[in-house]
Parts: structure tokens; sequence; C-alpha cells
């Protein structure tokens, strides 16, 4: 007699995971570590100041006048919060039937649009956008770091980078790319060090990323000999002028270099993360998760950036 086999029945249940496997990254580092503050208008406003520069010559002669020093006096500097949106539309059906991974496809498509708008906002900040205050139609952008570094900067040919100016902040001009080097490196350190500048932290792309990990000087590489473990990677490079962490960034562009100083930095928000419940207008519920915010740059002299680099 014949034998039955799984292939010729149509009654052998399915066999299918539990679990939506998702891989993703989720990581948002700048955004996590620098302060937050508030936006009270759609052009956030802030100062910054410098100090005379020292004058090795300043003597004065006994019984002499007093002689009025040069004073100087702060800079008005500004940015436009950019409104950040994910709408989630979820029909009434797909709430109602058996789903493989949740049980509650509407919350989790909410949860999801949350991680996906910190990275949106992540993207924006360490990106090179030139601020923008909108209009009828145009949506207001805030200024990322990439465009706010403007003069501790090592740039190709043809590079350039403006800055603030006239109360807006252009978006920096690429240049021809080379390849990354240490002394290039080591040049931005001591451009930021000698305007006033810490930069402890450096973000970077893949690729630059592995680039850094071969440069020789102010880095050790070493082999644990309990496991026999070679560690290749520089995660801190350390420089005539302090420690610098190199964090490897998934969202920036890949032919920059960010180096910066976090207490320099803020995202001053005018709507924190809400939640907003849309018109039922079918069968379906929608919500809108937004945020509104800008980048505060509260000094770029403190900050280098090395544009138009490549690994090799």
């Amino acid at each position: 007699m014949a034998t039955l086999v799984t292939n010729t029945q149509v009654h052998v249940a399915e066999d299918i995971g539990s679990v939506i496997n998702n891989i993703t990254p989720e990581e948002t580092p700048v955004y996590s570590m620098i302060a937050k503050t508030k936006a009270t208008n759609t052009r956030h406003e802030f100062f910054t100041e410098t100090l005379n520069a020292p004058n090795a010559s300043n003597a004065a002669a006994e019984g002499a006048d007093f002689v009025d020093s040069a004073l100087t006096s702060p800079v008005r500097l500004g940015n436009y919060t950019q409104i950040s949106t994910k709408v989630i539309n979820v029909s009434g059906t797909l709430q109602a039937v058996k789903t493989v991974g949740s049980n509650n496809e509407f919350g989790r498509q909410v949860g999801k649009a949350g991680v996906e708008l910190r990275k949106d906002i992540e993207a924006a900040i360490v990106g090179n956008s030139a601020s923008n205050a909108g209009g009828a139609g145009v949506a207001r952008r805030s200024a990322g770091m990439e465009s706010w570094i403007a003069t501790n900067v090592s740039a190709g040919t043809g590079g350039a980078t403006p800055g603030f100016t006239g109360g807006t902040v252009a978006a920096p001009t690429d240049g021809t790319q080379r390849v990354l080097d240490e002394a290039t490196f080591k040049g931005v350190i001591q451009k930021a060090w000698t305007n006033g500048g810490d930069v402890k932290k450096v973000i970077v792309g893949p690729a630059l990323k592995q680039a850094i990990s071969g440069f020789t000087g102010g880095a050790t590489k070493y082999t644990l000999s309990k496991d026999q473990q070679l560690t290749a990677g520089v995660d801190v490079y350390v420089s005539d002028f302090g420690r610098h962490e190199i964090i490897p960034h998934r969202y920036m562009r890949t032919s920059t270099v960010i180096l910066f100083d976090p207490s320099l930095w803020a995202v001053a928000v005018a709507r924190n993360f809400t939640t907003e419940k849309l018109a039922k207008t079918s069968d379906a519920d929608r919500v809108a998760l937004l945020a509104e915010w800008t980048l505060e740059s509260k000094n770029e002299l403190g900050n280098a950036k090395i544009a138009d680099v490549k690994a090799s």
C-alpha cells in the first residue's frame, strides 16, 4: 500500500516562528549624548562669546592714567525648529486578525515609528543641511553639525563651509576627495585646541573608522595573552591635546569626520515627542508621531571637521 507523506497532505500545520527579527540599528549616539533645552519660538536664538587674545605686553607705567580696554560683545546666533513626523495608518481588519509576532499590530507600528523618528533626528543633527525659515509649503529646517562647524576645518580642493552668516547657516560645498591621513586628523585637533576647544568625541562612518584604526601614533594595538585576542580597532586616540573617543556612526555622511565637544551642543525642543490621534475617515486608525526641535551650536570654535575624505 502507498505510504502517506507530508508533501501530499493539506492538513499539516504550518510551522512559523512567533518572533519578528529586526536587526535594524536603533542607536542615536549624538542625540543621546548632548544636552536638551527648550525652544519657545520657531527661530531659536542663542549667544556665543570669546575673550580677547592674551597680551604679553600688558604692562602699565607706575602712576599712568587708566586706558579703556577693547571689550568683546556676544554674538547672536540662531537656528530654526524642524518638525519631524511619522504617520501610522493601520486598517481595522489587520488589527482584528491574528498576526505573528504581535498581538497588537497598531501598537507595534507606533513603537517602530518612534524609534525611526529618533533616528531621523539623529541623522539631521549630524548632517549637512542648511537652516531654512520655511514658508508656504516649505518646511523649516535645522542646520546640522556639518554646516555649523566652519572654523577648524580641513576640506578638499574647492570645498568650503560658510557657517553662520547673515542670520542663517549655509550648507557646505563639497570639494575634491582625498585619503584621510593621520597628519590631517592631528591638524584639526590642534586647530580646535588653539581656539580654546577640547574635542572629546569623534564620529565617523564605517570605512573612515577603519582608516583611523590604521593610524600608528597615539594609539596602541595589543594582544590579550589570556585568550589570544588581538585588538586592532582604535576606540580612543590620544593626541598631544587629550583623549578622543572614536565612535562609528551609521547615519552621517561617509566623507566627513566630525570632532566635537558634547558640552558645546544642545537639542532645543519646542514640542517633545508627541502622539496625535488623527480624524477617522476610513476603516483604519491613524496617528501622527511628531517632535519639533532644533540644533543649538553654543560655540562652533570648540569643534572641528575633516571634509572630503575617503578611506583609500
